[in-house]
């Protein structure tokens, strides 16, 4: 068993998983990842029946095992929706989230604006007014957390430069999932070249013939993973790579092949 919770051969990363690796609870998954990654990532995908604060302090004592927490808010808040409702609403999930999770000092919480209501809608949308949403949004989020640069939104299924001036104007991160843009065939270089002082989590995933993503790192094309650990060792990346998968054997075998790729690249970059 790899105990290592920090990337092998000196990168200065940390190599985290999901909390929806084993069947079973949040506190479950913690109990058999600790050790064994640097961070895990709290998957908070809806904002009701979120755990009572007794829960979160037996998630935060784990931490003792030398792993940090990612949190990922709810799926369902839909940050810049022309929906004012349906706006607010997010709004609230989000928050919600936030504060019920501060006992386990999250290294970041990740937040996706949608382009539409959604992940994939493709709605002809207005790119000032979105903008203009997602901004309203995210201040008051950030006004009523006290929270700027552990709040990391996600790069989805869009030009992140849609939302790059909201994040710079409130000086919040970036979670790049490169597993998205190796997926949709996006070139991303400008993630590395223009954003890499606020890159705060890579989210690293597959996606496999069938099209399915969050799938092993085996079913990413080696050069492409050879790239971004290049990428992350030019700027010294000192943040969190979450193997962003679901299921254990495909855990099992990302998390092998990651420390493999990780060592070549420390032994290539000395």
């Amino acid at each position: 068993m790899l105990s290592d919770t920090t990337a092998p051969g000196g990168l200065p990363f940390r190599v985290g998983a999901t909390s929806f690796i084993y069947p079973g609870d949040w506190l479950y998954n913690v109990e058999r990842l600790a050790g064994r990654v640097g961070d895990i990532e709290l998957l908070f995908f809806e904002a009701d029946g979120l755990p009572a604060p007794e829960y979160f302090a037996q998630l935060a004592a784990w931490k003792s095992k030398g792993h940090s927490y990612t949190v990922h808010t709810p799926l369902s808040a839909s940050l810049a929706s022309e929906d004012e409702q349906r706006r607010q609403q997010g709004i609230e999930e989000v928050i919600r989230v936030i504060e019920a999770s501060r006992p386990v000092e999250p290294f970041a919480w990740i937040l996706h604006v949608y382009w539409g209501d959604f992940e994939g809608d493709k709605q002809t949308v207005d790119l000032g007014a979105w903008q203009h949403r997602a901004m309203d949004s995210l201040r008051t989020i950030t006004d009523r957390t006290g929270e700027h640069q552990r709040l990391s939104i996600e790069s989805l299924d869009y030009d992140y430069r849609r939302i790059g001036p909201v994040v710079e104007a409130l000086d919040l991160t970036v979670a790049w999932d490169i597993g998205h843009d190796i997926r949709d065939q996006r070139q991303s270089q400008f993630m590395i070249e223009e954003l890499h002082h606020r890159l705060r989590v890579v989210q690293w995933h597959g996606t496999d013939p069938a099209d399915r993503d969050h799938r092993s790192l085996a079913f990413v094309p080696p050069e492409d993973s050879k790239r971004l650990l290049q990428n992350l060792s030019k700027i010294d990346f000192a943040g969190v790579v979450t193997l962003e998968v679901f299921r254990e054997d495909d855990f099992e075998e990302s998390l092998a092949l990651a420390h493999k790729l990780i060592a070549a690249e420390a032994s290539r970059a000395r």
